[in-house]
């Protein structure tokens, strides 16, 4: 299940140590090793290691940062100042609530995960939502109460959180007609009233054995929408598989009750709407909505390149009443003049500025994985080009954490 959960561009990490060995890396996106006029050490762990932050004009951003390195939780304001926020805790996937007071993030244990929250600023830690859980043996076979909980987020309203999980990996077997758990990980929603309900609402189903739903998010300005990464096998070719980005309206499993559920290779009506097409040679994944909600970025992986990249593209509105082939045709549409921004041996994570004018996001350059900023130029069209080289913002010594996207607020 720890697969399921954590974020596909890990699975790209074994070569880019390899390139690490083969090459001796000046920067993939033009930095030198040479760092001592660049960065300066704002904070030492406990273990000795020194974090650097960028001090040049050129890495000037408005807002700040939270983010990750080796599982602690750290906040970067606009001035450069780093704050270290929890330690001794396998931290991951930090967001914030809509007014900006409270953070809410994973936190991993041997094997569950709890949904938590603290202030903004840093405190006390609360557990809202504990996959803690116990083991039980029926007709000799042992199972588990425990739960992997992934990427909470809240509602525009504040009212809701969502966050992808597998909840519920016992009760389906008659459904996906298979005779063991579904462990792929699906997508809930609990109100913040009573975020540890016995009942959490099902807002997106995954397909058995194909990886699951993750990098959860509602739509900006369009409520009952969500975005996620979907991984299903392809039923033309049952060894391929297919990763793609959807949408879908959270609402769908809700107010049709038994119409939709689990499957198998797309064996059953999906509340999802495709934005990127079925291709097993092109993994889509780890979309983000932009601040106004038009356009998302994504990471991209192409079976023919060694690279991975990070894409811009709009997202229509009004798609995801009645899903099928018709909205998958509208939904792919923009896919065809999607914009790429950065790409590098290792690029992923991408992260929308606030005001929607800069891309933050994790590569893997100087044999070390770490934050970069990428500004952009957007047309009377709603399109968008990189100007400028990107900027690396962290010289962390490769602790920074590629699995859980970092995130950046007012």
């Amino acid at each position: 299940m720890k697969r399921n959960i954590q974020v596909r561009c890990r699975q790209y990490s074994v070569l880019a140590l390899l390139v690490l060995l083969a090459f001796s890396l000046q920067g993939c996106l033009g930095i030198g090793n040479d760092k001592s006029n660049t960065f300066d050490t704002k904070q030492t762990t406990k273990d000795g290691t020194s974090i650097g932050i960028n001090k040049t004009d050129q890495a000037v951003f408005s807002g700040k940062f939270y983010f990750t390195i080796d599982r602690n939780l750290y906040e970067l304001d606009s001035q450069r100042n780093l704050k270290q926020l929890t330690q001794g805790l396998d931290v991951r996937d930090p967001a914030i609530s809509p007014d900006g007071k409270q953070l809410i993030f994973v936190i991993r244990r041997g094997d569950y995960s709890d949904i938590a929250t603290m202030p903004a600023e840093g405190g006390k830690i609360k557990v809202i939502r504990s996959g803690q859980g116990s083991y039980y043996n029926i007709d000799g076979f042992v199972k588990s109460r425990a739960n992997w909980i992934g990427q909470p987020s809240f509602s525009a309203d504040g009212k809701s959180i969502l966050f992808a999980s597998d909840f519920g990996k016992e009760n389906w077997y008659q459904a996906t007609g298979q005779n063991a758990p579904l462990l792929d990980p699906q997508v809930f929603t609990v109100p913040v009233s009573d975020p540890g309900t016995d009942t959490p609402q099902y807002v997106a189903y995954s397909d058995y054995g194909a990886g699951g739903d993750r990098d959860v998010a509602f739509r900006p300005n369009t409520p009952k929408e969500i975005i996620y990464t979907h991984y299903t096998y392809d039923p033309k070719n049952s060894s391929n598989l297919l990763t793609q980005i959807y949408l879908a309206d959270s609402t769908l499993i809700a107010n049709n009750p038994y119409k939709y559920r689990p499957g198998v290779a797309k064996s059953q009506p999906d509340t999802g709407v495709a934005l990127t097409p079925e291709d097993s040679n092109v993994r889509n994944y780890q979309p983000i909505f932009s601040p106004t909600g038009d356009s998302i970025a994504y990471t991209r992986s192409e079976n023919t390149s060694d690279q991975l990249s990070i894409y811009v593209q709009k997202v229509p509105k009004g798609i995801t009443a009645t899903p099928g082939d018709a909205a998958d045709q509208q939904g792919t549409t923009p896919y065809k003049s999607a914009q790429l921004i950065v790409k590098g041996q290792y690029v992923c994570q991408p992260v929308w500025s606030p005001d929607g004018k800069s891309l933050a996001y994790i590569t893997y350059t100087n044999g070390a994985f770490d934050l970069w900023l990428a500004h952009l130029n957007v047309d009377t069209k709603g399109n968008y080009k990189l100007t400028g080289n990107p900027i690396q913002l962290t010289d962390t010594n490769n602790r920074i954490n590629a699995d859980s996207r970092p995130i950046w607020v007012k």
